[in-house]
Order: C-alpha cells, then sequence, then structure tokens
C-alpha cells in the first residue's frame, strides 16, 4: 500500500521510439519533385503577365461603358457604339455589328467597321 507524500520507489520508464523512415505515398513530397527551371519560371510569369493584362483591358472596356451609360441617360446608340468597339478591340476582331430581335426578324442596330446593312 502506498502512503500519501511517498515518491514510488520505481523509477518511471522512458518510452524510446525506435527511428523510422516516413512512408512513400503515392502522393509527390517536396523533396521529390522537379524544382522549375528559369524556362518554366519565365514562361509562368509570362503567362500570368498576359492574364494580368486581358483582365486590365475587360476592366477598362466595362468602365467606359458604364461611363458612357451614365452620360447618357436614355440614349442606347451611343452606349451600343461603345460596346461593339471594344469588344472588337478585345477580341482582336476587324469588325462587328449589334443585331436586335424584334418580332419574328433582326433588325441592326449598331455597326464597328462594317459595310453598311440594308
Amino acid at each position: 500500500m502506498r502512503r500519501r507524500g511517498t515518491v514510488n520507489p520505481k523509477p518511471a520508464k522512458t518510452l524510446r521510439r525506435k527511428a523510422t523512415r516516413p512512408k512513400r505515398g503515392n502522393a509527390p513530397t517536396v523533396a521529390r519533385q522537379r524544382s522549375p527551371s528559369i524556362v518554366d519560371l519565365q514562361q509562368q510569369l509570362g503567362a500570368r503577365t498576359r492574364q494580368l493584362n486581358e483582365a486590365m483591358e475587360r476592366e477598362n472596356a466595362t468602365a467606359e461603358v458604364l461611363r458612357i451609360i451614365s452620360s447618357s441617360p436614355g440614349e442606347l446608340a451611343p452606349v451600343f457604339d461603345s460596346i461593339l468597339a471594344n469588344a472588337t478591340r478585345l477580341c482582336d476582331a476587324k469588325f462587328a455589328t449589334l443585331w436586335l430581335c424584334e418580332g419574328d426578324g433582326f433588325r441592326s442596330v449598331a455597326q464597328h467597321n462594317a459595310l453598311a446593312v440594308p
């Protein structure tokens, strides 16, 4: 029987673990992945730069269209012209035409660098 306030005469056993190697799973680890080369990094940077430039062009085009909408309330012709000009530029197209569906037919409401449609 153990008395209160006394120390156990047996020393506590310490658990010692055997050193083990980490398991090799199917998922690639940082140590096993191929480090990217300078060429890979330059290609990634170029792709990201192009994406950023395209996003900025879209934002600027949207801002321009919104400015025209706010400056000409009730007038759709300048808004359509701005939309077509920006869409043509963003898509690297040579021309654009905006058609409005009315009833059973279509009517051309705006053109950009296009021949006139009768």
